[in-house]
């Protein structure tokens, strides 16, 4: 049996669930759509309260541009490193005391390409033309023409 919170003029409905290794956990039933949620909300000054999904609520990642995330996750794998600085042109960290060789290798693999993944996006946005021609044009001179057998280098 549900029980009842007054919270603000409001009857919001609890419900219990039991946990795997004893215990038990208590969960809001939403107010539109009965769904057992860790959160409710109240939108603005109304009296409706509800879930996120009732709501059409948002997390804040999702309020910011594909290049913020970039950003904010390049920040976060150099904090992960000891950087404090969010600042993308300052040297890569160097491998953490305790940290494995092949840990740090695989993070600043993905860091490097996240970088560049960044730097193309702002190229393009700069130059005022897609991702794809900058994409292109990087490719094209990382790759270095083929040679045949009988040139003389």
């Amino acid at each position: 049996m549900p029980d009842v919170i007054d919270f603000e003029g409001e009857r919001i409905l609890t419900t219990w669930t039991d946990m795997h290794f004893g215990g038990r956990r208590q969960w809001f039933l939403c107010p539109n759509c009965d769904r057992r949620c860790a959160v409710i909300y109240k939108k603005g000054r109304s009296p409706l309260w509800g879930c996120r999904v009732c709501l059409e609520g948002r997390y804040a990642s999702e309020h910011k541009s594909p290049q913020a995330r970039r950003l904010q996750k390049a920040f976060r794998i150099r904090e992960r490193l000891g950087q404090t600085d969010e600042n993308l042109h300052l040297p890569f960290p160097e491998k953490p005391r305790h940290m494995h060789h092949q840990t740090y290798d695989r993070i600043r693999a993905q860091a490097k390409a996240l970088e560049h993944e960044i730097g193309i996006h702002n190229v393009a946005y700069i130059r005022k033309c897609s991702v794809e021609t900058i994409r292109r044009k990087v490719t094209a001179r990382l790759d270095p023409p083929a040679v045949l057998d009988d040139q003389i280098l």
